[in-house]
């Protein structure tokens, strides 16, 4: 294991869940980059909307997320001056979004313990939670604040968030992603006694910035004048959780280098390069070709002695299904609308192909069932809204 402090620039990109959380895990870290020259930025997630809010005076925001969000917003603010100054960004907004998309805020999901001391996801997640949003959407607006700011290097949580908070979850999964998709180096918060890290940075020279910084976050942590412990210590840094449970600040930061070099396949369109999107959508095309030649030549197919359509039947449940999977499955609309035209071209092409009179698509039920159904399902699936609700969300998963 590596023990070398951080001795060269860079542009380093911390990604957290929520203000606080790049004081209380990084803070020594990202004050030490600073102070070596390194362009640093913070981006974070949500406004912690769903934190506690531990002093009398602002007790009465509790529970009012626009006010709770306000303030926690000037705690950043503070935060970050008081450890050097490093950039902000807000996940979703101005530089940390796709310029082809509108700008969006991603809200604190909340969080309950457990029975095991861990942060579990909360009953009540709000639709606009970063937990319920789409994670391919999360990784593209990382990835834009990758791009946006030129970093070489992204730090984040551990694939346990640290200590089991959905939200940090969620942005230890979009942060490595999206750190993979850009090729740029991805390296993970953990503890500094679990012998795992790769590097350490000695943070006790920068410990009156930390402490400065962790001063400001009055609503969420009570920050200890001295070391109960040991008060003649002036490196000495500790402060109670909301919970009430004291943390000390440790004497270094550990972090873990991602191992594996190669990103895990994408399980959306949004997640495809480029070039994969190309490939997904010639694809899915090829696939409507297929369904339209076949659907063309059996649609008038019938069985028994009542003639039950049986072709018309199989080949509408067959766009259906097609369909309505690609888009369960990709989320894509391109990919639909790529097998509807792939449909309606192999029609069209063996209807040509006949003649006028030919005998492939005619002038009965089964025929104009078989001419329109297609261009109607893949209409109605194309207008659907965003369907990420339906998947599974990336879970387990501090304010």
């Amino acid at each position: 294991m590596s023990k070398a402090s951080v001795t060269r620039p860079e542009r380093v990109l911390f990604v957290h869940a929520h203000p606080d959380d790049e004081t209380l895990s990084s803070g020594g870290t990202i004050a030490t980059l600073l102070e070596l020259g390194a362009e640093v930025t913070v981006l974070t997630a949500t406004r912690g909307e769903r934190g506690e809010m531990l002093t009398e005076r602002l007790a009465p925001l509790a529970g009012d997320a626009q006010r709770v969000a306000a303030h926690r917003e000037t705690e950043i603010d503070a935060a970050l001056a008081a450890l050097g100054g490093p950039a902000h960004l807000w996940l979703g907004g101005r530089g940390a979004r796709p310029t082809d998309l509108p700008e969006r805020r991603y809200v604190d999901s909340g969080m309950q313990w457990g029975p095991d001391g861990r942060a579990t996801a909360a009953d009540d997640a709000p639709a606009d939670s970063l937990t319920a949003a789409d994670l391919g959407e999360v990784v593209d607006d990382v990835r834009a604040a990758i791009r946006s700011t030129g970093a070489d290097a992204v730090v984040s949580y551990a694939d346990d968030g640290g200590y089991g908070h959905p939200d940090h979850v969620r942005v230890h999964h979009a942060a490595r992603y999206a750190a993979r998709a850009e090729e740029v180096a991805f390296s993970m918060i953990v503890a500094p006694d679990t012998g795992d890290a790769d590097v350490t940075v000695d943070v006790l020279p920068v410990r009156a910035k930390v402490r400065a910084a962790v001063e400001q976050y009055r609503s969420q942590v009570t920050v200890d004048p001295v070391d109960p412990v040991d008060p003649a210590d002036p490196t000495a840094l500790s402060w109670v959780m909301p919970h009430g449970v004291r943390e000390h600040a440790p004497a270094v930061e550990a972090f873990r280098h991602d191992a594996d070099p190669q990103p895990p396949a994408p399980q959306t369109y949004a997640e495809m390069s480029g070039q994969g999107k190309v490939a997904a959508v010639a694809v899915a095309l090829v696939l409507g070709l297929v369904t339209g030649g076949l659907g063309t030549v059996t649609h008038q197919q019938t069985v028994g002695a009542a003639a039950f359509p049986i072709g018309m039947v199989i080949t509408t449940l067959l766009v259906i299904g097609l369909t309505v999977g690609i888009r369960l499955l990709y989320r894509s609309r391109a990919m639909v609308a790529a097998i509807g035209i792939g449909i309606l071209v192999a029609t069209q092409v063996l209807v040509s192909v006949g003649g006028q009179g030919s005998p492939l698509v005619l002038a009965n039920a089964a025929g104009y069932v078989w001419t329109f159904a297609p261009a109607v399902i893949a209409a109605l699936v194309l207008a659907w809204p965003d369907l990420s609700g339906l998947r599974s969300r990336t879970a387990p998963g501090r304010e």
